[in-house]
């Protein structure tokens, strides 16, 4: 078994084909292919199944591509630690996080960032969900993840930065703007304007509701906080977002109720490959983002010992 055959195999399962792997491992498609060949005749086993034009993993496959994944991780680490320490504060920092925080949270940091770093590589890449989050994180093409917090997964640890209360929003002409203690079955009762099924928040309004047997009629469902508001202010319904979303100028024009008492806080945080090297570049953003969370991040970082 070739290095030069896993790098084919993990490049077909990540572009997803036979062509893009060939132009990432610089190869004609003929020689990666005849190097899966050679790779399925030593294992004894078929890595692939063709579903019509498409391209998919066997379960002796996907048994191969979790080995991978720890090998180029493992060598990523190793390019990182040299840069590290060829270049002084220097290398590459490639970060993924939700639309919530980097509009909100980020610009003033990331500011800081480039102007006190500007030998350091940096890219920011925005994700809708956290799904799409957490697979560039464990992929290995981003060092870290912010966002909020998901359930539980193997590879990943998850360093909690902060809570933020969850906000019921309304115009100030809506009826709920004149009630103190705002109950499930009163929100209930109006039309809502939620972000899409597949984000964490949404997840947590639909399971309260879903504990409660209660149905509320859902009207819009947006991809950012901003469209939440610009419908909300215009009283076409009512919205329920993190605090994180929320400004000065939001509190002006609208009216914000505190809802951890139906819907529980937002925790957000950093995601983080689990034994994966933590680059200088890395803990140089840590520290201006959260310096409070770099003991943690080492201490976890640290492979176990035995």
């Amino acid at each position: 078994m070739e290095i030069a055959q896993l790098s084919s195999f993990y490049q077909i399962v990540k572009t997803g084909s036979f062509s893009e792997a060939s132009e990432k491992v610089f190869l004609s498609q003929s020689a990666v292919s005849h190097q899966i060949t050679n790779l399925e005749n030593e294992l004894n086993v078929k890595l692939f199944k063709r579903i019509g034009k498409k391209t998919k993993l066997t379960n002796e496959g996907e048994i191969l591509f979790e080995k991978t994944i720890n090998i180029f991780n493992d060598l990523e680490g190793l390019k990182r630690i040299y840069a590290d320490i060829d270049s002084g504060v220097g290398g590459k920092l490639m970060i993924a996080a939700t639309s919530a925080v980097v509009t909100y949270v980020l610009p003033k940091i990331i500011k800081k960032f480039v102007d006190r770093f500007p030998k350091i590589s940096f890219k920011l890449f925005t994700c809708g969900y956290i799904s799409e989050l957490t697979s560039l994180v464990l992929d290995g093409d981003f060092g870290i993840g912010l966002g909020s917090q998901l359930e539980n997964l193997p590879r990943l640890n998850f360093l909690l930065w902060k809570s933020f209360d969850m906000c019921l929003i309304v115009s100030k002409k809506h009826p709920l703007s004149q009630k103190k203690r705002i109950k499930l079955v009163d929100i209930a009762k109006y039309p809502h304007i939620l972000y899409g099924k597949r984000t964490v928040n949404r997840r947590v309004i639909d399971e309260v509701y879903l504990r409660h047997n209660i149905k509320p009629e859902i009207i819009m469902e947006v991809d950012m906080a901003e469209n939440i508001k610009s419908y909300v202010e215009k009283d076409i319904g009512l919205g329920i977002i993190s605090s994180v979303s929320i400004t000065k100028r939001d509190r002006e024009r609208l009216f914000i109720s505190n809802s951890n008492h139906l819907f529980g806080q937002a925790q957000f945080g950093i995601y983080y490959r689990k034994a994966g090297y933590i680059s200088s570049a890395t803990k140089q953003f840590i520290g201006l983002f959260a310096p409070e969370l770099l003991n943690n991040l080492s201490r976890l970082s640290s492979p176990k010992k035995e």
